[in-house]
């Protein structure tokens, strides 16, 4: 099994900067991360700048963009229904990206993008 490119110490120390509020951009110059991993992370452990708290984004502009050269799909309010409502079911990430026609990846970003939202509309409650 290949080593892991990040320690738990660096993941932990990243989320714990985003806290408090550092950009991804200022985290991953301080610990030598790609800006990309510094966000992919901090999703997943669930870490979030204080100026985002409570706030659940708008989405805007059109459903398909260019990134790097490739075109990529945002999430439509149906997709997200149906993860939410197949997460409860108690599907995998596979299972979900398998129905929505998506890579694993992807989906299971947006699964921790959707619980990050909820988390963000409790506190702001």
């Amino acid at each position: 099994m290949p080593t892991r490119k990040y320690t738990d110490n660096q993941l932990s120390e990243a989320a714990g900067l985003r806290e408090i509020g550092l950009s991804y951009a200022a985290i991953a110059r301080r610990l030598g991360m790609s800006v990309g991993a510094v966000s992919w992370h901090c999703l997943r452990l669930g870490a979030d700048s204080p100026n985002m708290r409570g706030k659940v984004p708008v989405v805007r502009g059109p459903m398909i963009c260019t990134r790097s050269g490739y075109k990529v799909r945002k999430f439509t309010a149906d997709e997200d229904a149906i993860i939410m409502k197949m997460d409860l079911d108690g599907a995998t990430t596979a299972e979900i990206a398998s129905a929505l026609g998506r890579p694993w990846n992807s989906t299971r970003g947006r699964q921790m993008t959707l619980a990050r939202h909820a988390a963000r509309r409790e506190e702001g409650i």
